[in-house]
């Protein structure tokens, strides 16, 4: 077998190729937050110029990244007749859509209208745009107070989203059901409950996996991302699209006229090689959560890491900017808290915290006070870590610390990040005492200070975390928060149970139980991470990339989480990441297609 030969594999399958140890340790250095992979703002090697070069393989179109937008892209510019050659850095298929809950949200699906639900243009729009630009919002503006191209971007995945839904059930192996709640529900939209929502449940979906239960991870049959990818590519086989691994994208190549016309990539050859697109090229090739460099210069806050697949390093932010493109949304990401001491060993971190799960159980910051409604979804839990305190002058919340008591760690052991049953983690500190607990977080930070600035609880800790938990058991008895509206929201209600059987709860809220008197006590240190950045080049509604006067650059798509997103500051709801990146990941691919051939 040859070295092209052992490195091609068909989109079923995964090479196990030993011959590269030194990307495999540059990206295990990635996940571990070791390598401040800023290479991607460097000058363009002096190759990334050269014209004409000696192909190594040539397809109608190149798609970088294997995850559901590169997927999409794949199967819609195959569709149209086009050969295609997918290109994934990393050693297995599939990115951070593989470690994803599989949800997607697409308005106007066509489970809402077996309903007889009617999710119209106007509303849907009004619900996204009011979350995503909600500084500019206007209802009664023909805009809603956005510009043109945000408009119609949004726009656009309203008009083609349950579109190409639709055909991709139609054409491939994908079926789909509701995302269903612990209560047989369809799961609400994370907004549910803004006067925008007219449509306030259903359009949240997953892969219906229910003919093979060692897939079901969700009720009603759902299944998770890796399912997803799976229906998705049932058919790759009897289409023209071909699936390389630990093929890490370099640049684009020009051709002589300085239009681009293929890529240059690292295989593990002594060199990179060339491949020629002879349409055009999509890249789908994830955020940049690993990339230290890009992600301190450009987040709004201080991440510690994320459940992206490590290969979220950022690869296209360098190699379009040097394409001319114009970069947008950067300071924003889908957020989630991660445990901190997870994240300082692997960057890349199994899952985020998605709903703090537990009744008698609060985050507070270093001064013993809580800092958030704990029950709120994830993103915008995230963004209390980034509040900064002027009189203080620092950042009081950089590291929060989830604290419960037994009931907790019994009825929702295993739900994340609390240990399962009688199972023992480096990250959990424990004590018999409030007195205690406290002395091992302190003892905790000591040993991370490095990483951390030095924070340290403050000398009111314990006098706070006490004064907090009294009035946060006062308002468990009651069921009202008046702090911070625990279990109001829709969303709160149908995450409690997400992942753990219902805890009998005689008060009236069911998010909240008093805190025990008597220990043991366990705490987490938690941070903002990420599911990914959503910031990048700018697109238009067919995925072309654009340059600084707005004007599409020839032959350059992009789609995913590598690109400046559609949906701002927003997290619409469950599937709010991967329902924009099929949609425009198809859009992309199907525009592609359609470039004229270069000869």
């Amino acid at each position: 077998m040859t070295h092209d030969e052992r490195r091609a594999t068909a989109a079923d399958s995964v090479a196990a190729d030993t011959t590269l140890p030194s990307r495999r340790a540059v990206l295990k250095g990635l996940a571990a937050g070791s390598f401040a992979a800023s290479a991607a703002l460097l000058p363009a090697p002096a190759e990334a110029a050269a014209t004409d070069p000696n192909w190594v393989a040539e397809a109608d179109v190149l798609i970088v990244g294997s995850g559901v937008a590169g997927t999409a892209a794949a199967l819609a510019a195959a569709s149209r007749g086009a050969s295609v050659i997918m290109l994934e850095k990393l050693p297995f298929k599939g990115g951070t859509t593989a470690k994803s809950g599989g949800v997607f949200w697409i308005p106007d699906n066509a489970w809402l209208k077996s309903q007889g639900v009617a999710d119209t243009r106007i509303d849907a729009l009004r619900y996204m745009v009011r979350l995503a630009h909600p500084q500019r919002y206007l209802a009664s503006d023909p805009l809603l107070g956005i510009s043109q191209p945000e408009f119609d971007l949004i726009a656009a995945f309203y008009d083609h989203g349950s579109r190409v839904v639709d055909t991709l059930v139609a054409s491939t192996g994908l079926k789909l059901v509701p995302w269903t709640t612990w209560e047989g529900k369809a799961y609400p939209d994370y907004y549910s409950d803004l006067p925008e929502n007219t449509v306030r449940r259903g359009r949240s979906l997953v892969p219906d996996v229910s003919g093979h239960p060692e897939r079901v991870i969700w009720p009603n049959g759902g299944g998770a991302g890796e399912s997803l990818l799976w229906q998705l590519q049932q058919g790759f086989d009897k289409l023209p699209i071909q699936l390389l691994l630990d093929h890490a994208v370099l640049d684009v190549t020009r051709d002589a006229g300085g239009t681009i016309s293929g890529l240059r990539v690292d295989r593990g050859d002594a060199a990179p090689v060339a491949f020629k697109a002879r349409r055009a090229v999509v890249f789908a090739s994830g955020g940049f959560t690993h990339n230290p460099e890009l992600a301190r210069s450009h987040l709004k806050g201080h991440i510690w890491g994320g459940c992206a697949a490590p290969g979220s390093t950022g690869d296209f932010i360098g190699i379009a900017q040097r394409a001319g493109a114009v970069l947008g949304n950067m300071s924003n990401a889908w957020w989630g808290q991660v445990p901190v001491e997870v994240a300082l060993k692997t960057r890349s971190v199994p899952v985020d915290v998605w709903s703090a799960p537990g009744d008698s159980m609060i985050q507070v910051n270093r001064h013993g006070r809580r800092f958030v409604n704990e029950k709120i979804q994830y993103n915008e839990r995230t963004q209390a870590h980034f509040i900064w305190d002027p009189v203080r002058g620092e950042y009081p919340n950089l590291l929060g610390f989830m604290i419960w008591d037994a009931r907790t760690a019994k009825h929702y052991a295993g739900y994340d990040p609390i240990p399962a049953a009688n199972a023992r983690l480096d990250q959990i500190i424990e004590g018999a005492t409030l007195e205690a607990l406290a002395a091992n977080i302190e003892a905790r930070l000591a040993k991370i200070a490095a990483h951390t600035g030095g924070l340290a609880l403050d000398k009111a800790f314990l006098r706070n975390l006490r004064a907090s938990i009294k009035r946060y058991n006062a308002a468990a008895k009651k069921g009202v928060d008046e702090d911070y509206a625990r279990g109001q929201a829709t969303i709160e209600i149908a995450f409690q149970f997400m992942n753990a059987a219902k805890a009998p709860n005689p008060y009236p809220n069911i998010t909240m139980h008093p805190i025990a008197d008597r220990g043991p006590y366990y705490a987490v240190i938690l941070g903002a991470g990420t599911l990914d950045t959503k910031g990048g080049p700018v697109i238009n509604p067919k995925g072309q990339v654009l340059d600084a006067r707005s004007q599409p650059i020839p032959r350059l798509y992009a789609a995913g989480d590598c690109i400046a997103s559609p949906a701002g500051a927003a997290y619409w709801a469950g599937g709010g990441t991967i329902g924009p990146a099929m949609t425009f990941g198809y859009l992309a691919g199907a525009a592609a297609a359609g470039e004229g051939v270069r000869t």
